[in-house]
């Protein structure tokens, strides 16, 4: 084969690759983008906040006093305010979950008054570790849209480095006689 046949061959590859990484690029910035703005755009409007920080515990403001006072509008924020709630919950029934306090309150045998005292135990627990799923659900979400974002960005640097090559080594290809052989 001779030279100016491959490098025209590689260069037209190069080429091919680097569009592919250009527009795969793209689309995985605007879907991190759109993540990331959807998750901003369903937390905003529910206006969970953290305490400002002079209310939080000492506990409390070593483990989310960076966020003291803000909206809960991105997903970092929604998973250090999962850790306030868990901190929360974990005073209820002496760190019992929502499954083990509900089933003590359907025990047999359990007198009415305990009962009623741990399904209202039972019941505030459901809608913390349901607000804490809901929170690092969005978190995640996040998460996997940034991944997406970032790669984007080191797909289309790579897609623009790989173009300039490709049509470097065009430019080289027409330049090589075509009797030199490899």
């Amino acid at each position: 084969m001779n030279r100016k046949a491959l490098d025209q061959l590689v260069s037209a590859g190069a080429l091919v690759i680097a569009v592919v990484l250009l527009l795969a690029g793209g689309g995985a910035i605007y879907g991190g983008g759109f993540g990331r703005d959807n998750v901003t755009d369903r937390l905003a409007p529910e206006k969970v906040q953290f305490p400002p920080f002079d209310a939080m515990s000492p506990e409390e403001q070593a483990e989310v006093g960076d966020f003291a006072g803000q909206l809960v509008t991105t997903g970092p924020q929604a998973e250090a305010f999962a850790r306030y709630i868990q901190g929360h919950l974990a005073f209820i029934n002496d760190g019992k979950t929502y499954s083990e306090t509900s089933a003590a309150a359907r025990a047999e045998g359990l007198d009415p008054a305990v009962a009623a005292e741990l399904q209202g135990k039972a019941d505030s627990l459901f809608k913390g570790e349901t607000l804490r799923a809901i929170l690092l659900n969005a978190y995640g979400w996040w998460t996997v849209a940034t991944i997406a974002l970032y790669l984007g960005y080191m797909m289309v640097a790579a897609g623009i480095v790989l173009l300039i090559l490709a049509l470097l080594g065009l430019r080289h290809a027409k330049k090589i006689s075509a009797s030199v052989t490899v």
